[in-house]
């Protein structure tokens, strides 16, 4: 049986949420979930810079209308369909949201203030990266129960939580707070109540409950093949090019530049992707190297979301 199809549980008919009242408090694996998506994206934004964390503020559950009314005007909203949900997500984040993930992920320390101004098509396009790799946090943490991912619907947007159902229907609010040093920040993620029906004997299963695997050979069997699996690494100084004239006109003693001053940072790197960025050194008669900092490879995305 399949998570979708109906338990033969006599309260499967009971509602996660009832008219003006919600039983959210009785899902604790719900709550897990979105935790799970914020320590995520908590990680993610912390490749590209230190002290940045993202909250789960609380779950409550309200008609799409008093969403609408309450917090349609919060700032920039995405709207999603949810493949494994057959539903619609719509995320709302507020203007200070929108501008730490814009500085951030474009590598800077500075979080510039509020303005009146429109967002150009650069920071629409960051933010809606940023929303995206949210999402995936949320499709990650519901892994375990079912294969969830989402695509923008771009024609939805416009109706904004009107997107998630009519007026009266009911729909589950999370609330998230993003902090970085002086600044904070606010997300919010609502989701159809009908979206979780289905999942809701499973997600009131308390976490752990199930207990710890105790099957020694399987945790041996992934130590010696997950933990202990050997890779390689080579240090990557930059090249330089030559033609076949310049290395035929070589001679012994000859000096090669390297477009590279000592103090340069250089790459470690593992099957083609760059791990660490290094210093050039030297102990003990040997040369070495000592390991900055993490390769967020943010280059690749910012020409991505660009298109160049």
């Amino acid at each position: 049986m399949t998570n979708r199809e109906h338990s033969a549980d006599p309260g499967f008919d009971e509602p996660l949420v009832l008219i003006g009242e919600a039983t959210l408090d009785r899902m604790p694996g719900l709550a897990l979930i979105f935790e799970e998506t914020a320590a995520g994206f908590s990680r993610f934004l912390g490749q590209y810079e230190e002290g940045v964390l993202l909250t789960m503020d609380g779950l409550e559950a309200l008609r799409v209308g008093e969403l609408t009314e309450n917090f349609g005007g919060i700032g920039r909203t995405f709207v999603y369909r949810a493949a494994g949900l057959e539903a619609r997500a719509a995320l709302a984040v507020d203007d200070a949201f929108h501008r730490m993930t814009f500085e951030l992920l474009l590598g800077s320390n500075i979080v510039a203030p509020a303005c009146e101004r429109p967002m150009t098509r650069i920071e629409d396009a960051i933010l809606g990266f940023a929303a995206f790799r949210l999402l995936d946090q949320v499709a990650a943490a519901f892994a375990s129960i079912a294969p969830v991912s989402f695509e923008r619907d771009w024609g939805a947007e416009e109706a904004g939580f009107f997107s998630l159902g009519p007026k009266a229907a009911v729909a589950v609010l999370v609330r998230l707070s993003l902090q970085y040093r002086e600044h904070s920040g606010q997300a919010l993620l609502a989701l159809p109540r009908t979206a979780l029906d289905p999942f809701r004997n499973i997600l009131a299963r308390a976490p752990g409950a199930e207990g710890q695997a105790t099957d020694e050979k399987w945790s041996v069997n992934l130590y010696d093949n997950v933990v202990r699996t050997e890779v390689t690494a080579e240090v990557k100084i930059e090249a330089r090019g030559f033609t076949l004239g310049d290395v035929a006109r070589l001679e012994v003693g000859d000096v090669l530049r390297l477009p590279i001053a000592p103090t340069s940072p250089i790459r470690v790197v593992s099957e083609g992707r760059t791990l660490f960025w290094c210093t050039l050194g030297q102990k003990d008669g040997k040369y070495t190297v000592r390991l900055e900092e993490f390769s967020d490879e943010r280059e690749s995305y910012i020409e991505n979301i660009l298109g160049v």
